[in-house]
This record gives structure tokens, C-alpha cells and sequence, in this order.
């Protein structure tokens, strides 16, 4: 039986097998790399590469299949990985399991030729510091040059891969034209890169591929026109991305200010606050202004990023509206935000003051009235002073009477619109008066109606549709 089990252990291990090598070797500067790895076995576990030296991986192509041999049934498996380098490099060993034995493949030399210059096409990655901090602003620039005379019929891009950054492309107003220059037409993209972790970050080239029509003569005779393919890449690039003292959202240099529209207020009245950081540097990463104020009604707009590029660099500016509704007086409570600061070096912090809110009180003392007797004028006599009360009490009950009266025609007018209602309509206008003018024309006419009792014959129905329209 030990025979038995040594015979079919030997059978396992002459099947299993694992191998690696490239499809093309040398390659054009341009073209991609195809890593072939191939294993037999009938358990097969391949390695993950997710990148090859400083390269990351492009694609991985899949193959599995069972074939018999020799009576045997063996599972052929293979991966393509496909990778774009632009210079010489070593390929390391990568293991492989296969029936539970482990694999080691040999190192491979990859031989990466110059591209032939190409007077009808340049194209060149351009960024504007080759160190940064981590979360420091780069701009990256990718410049392709096409002769006007190329007469280009397709084409295809593929980005750089910017692996370790947070990217952004950086949108110009005529960033889908193309920029005429002398013999050569341009056209240029942007990229927001910010380090995402410290070391030296690798940028891959990007590659374009272009179709020319290229005009033969088949076995009868006839011209024919087909598109012929080129490509063309660009250089590849490196930061080195140094770390922070301390992790913070910004990096640069940056002022805040903070706007309120009054510091007086009657109760329940919306306050208006705006906060805005700008300077040079990154605003990316800040979600959100930290603004707490404890026993208030506080609703935030989305916070609004604009950047420009200069020539010196990213200029950001960072904006966030508040509205606020109280009942009593608070403070807006200094505002405190760490970032670290590229002209010093160093980490700073952006304040600001404290901002006191009076909410004004509407109870008015009312002096009560009273009757004095005057000294100079006689008290009348006992029957005039019947004839005075029974005046008095009839002016009185005619009063009355009349003050009912009114009170039940506003009964009768007033449509069935209950405060309560009013105010959870309010509440949910307040968070669009600052970019909706027909809502703040609308929760206006309600705060009135609530709180200084004027009237505007307001339609639920109106209301309610325009919260539709605002709320979707």
C-alpha cells in the first residue's frame, strides 16, 4: 500500500506544474507587458499581482479549462496580466499552490525599447513639484501635440495611473477643444493630485493610440483604404510625498471668515450665518464646518468648493451657509480648524470670535388704567350718578356687543389653517430662503401671520407643492 500511495503521490507531482514567462520580450516603449502564468494541477491557487516593480496592473485576463492526458484528467488554469512600463526592469519570482505543493517561478528580465520619435505626435506629463506633503496640492498636466496634417480617423486614451493620489480632473471652459498652435494642435488636461500616503509614488505614462488611414493595392488591382495603428506614451513621473506632523484635513494656507446677517432677532426669526475659508492650498478633504450650538434649530446648506489654478498654484475657497431659528438669546461659539501651514511648515489653527444672538422679547407692559377723581370738580349727585351708571352700563354692553360681533366675522372669515400647522410649514421653508426666492417670500407672509399677526389669506395647497418641488 505505501508503494501503492508513493507511485500516485509521483503521478501528482509530474502533472502539477507551474510556469511564467512573457508573451513579448523585448517590448516598444508604449506597448503593454503581458505576464503569462500558467499552472496544471487539479487544485490550483495562482498569486494576486496587483503590481509588478513600480507598475500597477492594467488587467488580468482569466483562462480555465480540464483536458485529458494520458488517461488523466488535469485542470489547465492561466492568467495574463497585463502592465505598461516605459524603462528596463527586473519581473521578481511569484509562488504559486498547486495539489498543495508550493511553486516558485524564476525572475524575469524585461527589455523595454525606445519608441521612434514621432514629429506628428507629442505627448508629455508635466507636474508642477516633484516632493509634497501628504494632502499638498500637485497639479498635473498632460499635453498632447497631433500635426493638423495627421488626418487621424479613430483613436483611444488611457489615463496615466496615478496610484497612492486622491485625483481630480480639473474642468476649463474650453477643456473639449482643441488649441491650435502653429503646425500642431493641443490639447491639454489638468489633474488635482493629492498624496495620499508618504514614500516615492509612482505615475504610469499615458498612452495614446491613434488610427491613420493608410492607402494599398489588393492581389486584383484595387485601392483600398484601412485604418493603420499607432501608438505613442508619455513619460512616466515620481513624487516624493513627505508625511505631516499630524493628520489634518487642510494643507496650505488659508484664512476663514465668518458672516452673520444680524445679531438682533425676534423669536423664532432666521438667522443667517456664512462661513468661508479660501487661500491657496487644498479644501478637498473638509467635509464640513464643525458648527454646534446647543438648545437652537440649526440647518446647514451643502458645502460649496471652488479652485482655480494659477500660475503659483491651486486657489481654493470653501463656503457653507447656516440658517438659525431660536427662542432665546446664544452665541455662535468660536470656530476652531487645524491645518497644516506650507509657508511655515508647521501646524496652525484657523478661529474665529465668539458671536453673541439677542433674541428680542415681544411681551410689551401695559400701564393699567385708572380713575382719579378730579379735586376741582364736584362729585355728582345721587341721581345723577344713577343716570351716569345706567349710561355707563349701556355704552358698556353696547361695546360688547360689537366687539362680539367683529370677533365672530373673523371666526367665520378665517380659513382652517391652525398655528401649529403654520409653524411645521415654516420650519421645513427655512432651509431654502437662502436660494429659493418664492420660498422666502412664502415663509416670510408665515412668520407674519404667526408671530405679528398679519394676514395673507396663505393656500395650504400652494405651500405644499412648492415643498414638493423644493424637497425632491
Amino acid at each position: 500500500m505505501r508503494i501503492l500511495g508513493s507511485i500516485l503521490l509521483l503521478a501528482l507531482f509530474v502533472w502539477a506544474d507551474f510556469r511564467v514567462y512573457l508573451q513579448h520580450n523585448p517590448i516598444i516603449q508604449g506597448e503593454p507587458a503581458k505576464l503569462v502564468l500558467e499552472a496544471n494541477g487539479s487544485d490550483i491557487t495562482l498569486p494576486k499581482i496587483e503590481r509588478i516593480d513600480s507598475y500597477p496592473v492594467a488587467g488580468v485576463t482569466q483562462n480555465e479549462q480540464v483536458v485529458e492526458e494520458n488517461g488523466n484528467l488535469i485542470v489547465k488554469k492561466s492568467e495574463i496580466v497585463t502592465f505598461y512600463p516605459d524603462r528596463n526592469l527586473t519581473i521578481p519570482s511569484f509562488e504559486a499552490v498547486v495539489d498543495g505543493q508550493k511553486f516558485q517561478s524564476k525572475p524575469l528580465e524585461l527589455v523595454v525599447l525606445p519608441a521612434a520619435r514621432d514629429k506628428s505626435v507629442q505627448f508629455t506629463l508635466k507636474l508642477d513639484k516633484k516632493e509634497a506633503y501628504v494632502g499638498e496640492p500637485i497639479i498635473a498636466e498632460l499635453v498632447l501635440k497631433l500635426r493638423r496634417n495627421l488626418g487621424i480617423v479613430d483613436y483611444s486614451f488611457t489615463p496615466p495611473k496615478f496610484e497612492g493620489f486622491w485625483v481630480k480632473q480639473i474642468k476649463s471652459g474650453h477643456s473639449e477643444y482643441l488649441e491650435e498652435q502653429g503646425l500642431y494642435l493641443v490639447k491639454k488636461l489638468r489633474y488635482l493630485l493629492l498624496p495620499q500616503k508618504p514614500g516615492v509614488l509612482h505615475i504610469a505614462p499615458a498612452i495614446f493610440k491613434y488610427a491613420i488611414p493608410e492607402h494599398t493595392t489588393d492581389t486584383f488591382g484595387f485601392s483600398i483604404t484601412a485604418p493603420r495603428w499607432k501608438s505613442v506614451i508619455s513619460n512616466s513621473a515620481s513624487v516624493v510625498a513627505k508625511p505631516l506632523p499630524k493628520p489634518v484635513d487642510l494643507v496650505g494656507d488659508f484664512n476663514i471668515t465668518i458672516k452673520v446677517d444680524k445679531t438682533k432677532a425676534k423669536p423664532n426669526e432666521p438667522i443667517n450665518v456664512d462661513v468661508v475659508i479660501e487661500g491657496k492650498g487644498n479644501l478637498e478633504n473638509l467635509d464640513k464646518i464643525p458648527l454646534e450650538i446647543s438648545g437652537v434649530t440649526l440647518y446647514e446648506d451643502k458645502p460649496k468648493v471652488k479652485e482655480q489654478v494659477k500660475k503659483d498654484g491651486l486657489y481654493a475657497r470653501f463656503e457653507q451657509h447656516f440658517s438659525i431659528i431660536a427662542d432665546h438669546s446664544f452665541a455662535i461659539p468660536p470656530l476652531s480648524i487645524d491645518y497644516f501651514s506650507l509657508k511655515d511648515k508647521k501646524l496652525k489653527k484657523l478661529t474665529t470670535k465668539k458671536i453673541d444672538i439677542t433674541i428680542l422679547s415681544q411681551k410689551t407692559p401695559q400701564a393699567a388704567a385708572s380713575f382719579t377723581p378730579s379735586s376741582s370738580k364736584p362729585l355728582p349727585s345721587p341721581k345723577s350718578r344713577g343716570d351716569f351708571w345706567i349710561g355707563l352700563v349701556a355704552g358698556a354692553g353696547g361695546t360688547l356687543f360689537v366687539l362680539a360681533l367683529v370677533w365672530l366675522m373673523r371666526r367665520i372669515r378665517r380659513p382652517k389653517f391652525e398655528f401649529r400647522g403654520k409653524k411645521a410649514l415654516l420650519n421645513r421653508l427655512l432651509p431654502y430662503i437662502a436660494k429659493d426666492k418664492e420660498a422666502a417670500a412664502m415663509a416670510q407672509a408665515l412668520y407674519e401671520e404667526i408671530y405679528e399677526g398679519k394676514r395673507h389669506r396663505i393656500r395650504t395647497k400652494k405651500i405644499k407643492e412648492l415643498l414638493k418641488r423644493l424637497e425632491s
